[in-house]
């Protein structure tokens, strides 16, 4: 992933073993270390990346069917302080391996708010609402980062796939 925060430019790579509800491994190649909270970021390639969902015995899975060429997303953030993000990404095949390249640029985030000051401790789970509009498959979803001491902060996510 490559992007920046508040004018913060990083980048950072990360990989697993083939089970992603378990233990992943990134790393800040540029950038480091970051002067925002990680998990953020992390909507955009780990909780939230909907090639990695666990679907119902008989329900079709059109993120998996895209395999091996793969799959692209956009969404757009609206943070209830005010901080907003746009993410992007294409996730495909290489062998048995999953390749994600992402982007992530976020501005406006309050110095002393969860964001920047670091409060936060992932996301609560959550469900997102799945639409089709101009041949385009659509997702929204209010989704709720953890923080530290107990609470939340409340995100809206708008998604194209």
């Amino acid at each position: 992933m490559k992007g920046s925060v508040d004018g913060h430019y990083f980048e950072f790579e990360g990989e697993g073993k083939g089970k992603p509800y378990e233990k992943s491994t990134f790393r800040v190649t540029k950038g480091g270390p970051l002067p925002f909270s990680f998990d953020t970021l992390s909507s955009a390639f780990k909780y939230g990346n909907r090639c990695f969902t666990n679907y119902p015995e008989g329900m079709p899975d059109y993120f998996k069917q895209a395999f091996p060429a793969g799959m692209s997303y956009e969404r757009a953030f609206t943070f209830e302080d005010g901080g907003v993000a746009a993410a992007s990404g294409h996730i495909s095949l290489e062998g048995n391996l999953f390749t994600q390249k992402s982007m992530f640029h976020g501005v406006n985030f309050p110095a002393n708010g969860p964001i920047m000051g670091k409060k936060t401790i992932g996301w609560d789970p959550s469900f997102e609402k799945m639409t089709v509009s101009n041949n385009i498959l659509r997702g929204d979803v209010t989704m709720f980062l953890l923080l530290k001491g107990g609470g939340y902060h409340r995100c809206q996510f708008h998604t194209s796939y």
